[in-house]
């Protein structure tokens, strides 16, 4: 795909996600391999303006992998615009799919240009908070989009939500955490920490040796949130959603 191609859907995505519009999806057809996919997003990036923080990851699970017919995950963007902290509200807007209940991380130093190991982490994460991704698409139709096309449209990410670090996080078996989320007081969401490539953990690892791949890295205050533990909570005007991670915390949010 040629740069002048890459710009021009890069800025379409920008001015979707800036005006909360549907844009068409035709064009992003076009985008026939996931390093063309990922250079779009980098526009995308550029021409939004906003301070990224840190990054997503999508697909952690098989299921997801099988709906996006690929056999690993993908990563996005996380804005400082769209990082909101504690319980709160969100705005309804088009191509909403819901909100995701993950681990959410802070980089305390560069990751090393190294392969590393599952016990090399801590050492290298500030902290680990429980989290919710709002994930949307920018681009008209339903359900999820082609894969290449959800890598340009940002990973799919809309917003970011973040709530209290999780105390000792490192002496928790995070795979085995609960995790289930309850709207206007009725579960409809379960699952646990194992859920994200068998442990969170196992997530982070693989963000580190794909952007080592892609001539970048994880840096000292960067985000990483790592994937639904829960599969994808309805998003329902109105509707109070209470997530909770059993013994790790808990955090709430509305749409509309």
């Amino acid at each position: 795909m040629h740069l002048d191609d890459q710009r021009l859907l890069g800025r379409q995505l920008a001015n979707a996600r800036a005006d909360h519009e549907l844009i068409s999806s035709t064009p992003f057809e076009s985008i026939a391999s996931l390093d063309d996919a990922y250079r779009v997003q980098n526009q995308a990036i550029a021409a939004y303006g906003s301070t990224q923080t840190g990054y997503k990851i999508g697909a952690t699970n098989p299921a997801v992998q099988q709906l996006f017919n690929c056999n690993e995950p993908f990563y996005g963007p996380l804005f400082d615009s769209e990082h909101l902290q504690g319980s709160t509200g969100i705005e309804q807007f088009p191509g909403m799919l819901g909100g995701e209940a993950e681990f959410a991380f802070r980089c305390g130093s560069d990751f090393p240009d190294d392969d590393l190991v599952l016990t090399d982490l801590p050492a290298l994460i500030l902290a680990c908070h429980v989290a919710v991704e709002i994930v949307g698409r920018r681009l008209q139709g339903t359900g999820l989009p082609p894969l290449n096309s959800a890598i340009a449209d940002y990973g799919v990410s809309v917003a970011f939500i973040t709530g209290a670090a999780i105390s000792d996080w490192q002496q928790k078996d995070l795979s085995a955490v609960a995790v289930t989320a309850s709207s206007n007081g009725e579960q409809t969401n379960s699952g646990t920490g194992a859920a994200v490539m068998g442990n969170p953990l196992n997530a982070i690892l693989w963000l580190h040796n794909t952007l080592r791949q892609h001539s970048s890295g994880l840096k000292a205050g960067d985000w990483i949130s790592t994937g639904t533990c829960l599969g994808v909570i309805a998003p329902v005007e109105g509707v109070k959603v209470d997530v909770n991670f059993a013994g790790c915390g808990s955090l709430s949010y509305q749409i509309g």
